[in-house]
């Protein structure tokens, strides 16, 4: 007899479906019931450093549900909306999956599929009439977000012979290791978080990039940690974080950064020692900064003087990073 449970039968391969087996279909029940199978694996979206672990509810080999492993030492079952979206990502109707040639002109985005061996063949050989007429070092190559295969395009260009090698790291986490390299001879700094008693964060937002950060910081909060944070949105971490929130104009960054640091020198709030010790052209900066004046900054940054004072005092008076 026909029921609305019948409607399942394509699902589960089976006639007179029952409420119990509709019911765990329908929650997405891994048994063999349902024929759905937990899938243990990672979150490739954001960083390589994080890496959230993920279980992917696969039935007839498609992901149909995705949710957090709780025993993931580093996410601990949660997820953010990105990692919630990984059926998304992976379903979603634009996604590449074949090579495309573009048959229009450039910018008109008219492309046709071609097969891996067309694409392979196009590449080398366009890729070595370059190398033949020109040289190899007239050839870059770039690559975009993924990084699991960046050591591989890396060593493919030097056995090119090309040194011209980069990705979206190098206007990134790159040029963010070489500012640490210069400044302190470390690539990144580990920030001391647990003895902090005010933390710096210059469009810092936990809640939309590296969640996992918030969950502690909410802790570190609650023992006493403030924050002062620089972003010119209303957002959740200057919301549920921010003890001051200096909210500048889109672009001037700079313009505050040098302020503060004039504010710093002029008032004396500077380890004079170390930087006599450690620091190559402080009095030419000393003197640049004399430019970003407080009524300067304030009319630049649309921040009003008081709270720059008050996070350069801030700063001071409590071990910050």
């Amino acid at each position: 007899m026909y029921n609305k449970y019948n409607n399942l039968y394509l699902l589960l391969g089976k006639e007179n479906v029952n409420m119990d087996s509709y019911k765990q279909l329908k929650a997405k029940i891994p048994c063999k019931e349902t024929g759905i199978e937990i899938k243990r694996t990672l979150c490739d979206i954001c960083s390589p450093g994080v890496h959230c672990g993920i279980d992917a509810y696969v039935k007839d080999g498609k992901v149909i549900k995705i949710e957090g492993t709780k025993e993931h030492p580093m996410n601990k079952g949660l997820l953010c909306t990105k990692g919630l979206c990984n059926r998304e990502y992976i379903y979603r109707e634009d996604r590449i999956k074949t090579p495309l040639k573009r048959i229009g002109k450039r910018g008109e985005g008219k492309f046709k599929p071609i097969s891996w061996d067309e694409a392979y063949r196009e590449i080398a050989e366009k890729l070595n009439r370059v190398k033949s007429e020109y040289g190899a070092k007239h050839v870059a190559f770039f690559t975009g977000y993924g990084k699991w295969y960046r050591p591989f395009l890396q060593r493919f260009a030097s056995s090119f012979g090309s040194p011209n090698y980069g990705t979206e790291s190098s206007s990134c986490s790159t040029s963010a290791q070489m500012a640490g390299n210069v400044a302190t001879g470390r690539n990144f700094t580990m920030q001391d978080m647990e003895n902090a008693k005010t933390y710096l964060g210059w469009g810092f937002n936990p809640y939309y990039s590296k969640f996992l950060n918030s969950v502690n910081l909410i802790k570190l909060k609650e023992k006493g940690l403030k924050f002062i944070i620089v972003d010119p949105r209303i957002t959740p971490t200057t919301q549920k974080l921010a003890d001051l929130h200096l909210r500048i104009k889109p672009g001037t960054d700079g313009a505050l950064a040098l302020g503060m640091a004039n504010l710093f020198i002029q008032k004396d709030l500077i380890d004079r020692e170390y930087i006599e010790k450690h620091v190559h052209g402080f009095n030419e900066y000393k003197e640049y900064v004399k430019l970003f004046d407080l009524d300067t900054v304030s009319r630049i940054t649309g921040v009003s003087k008081d709270n720059i004072v008050k996070a350069v005092e801030m700063c001071h008076k409590v071990h910050f990073v």
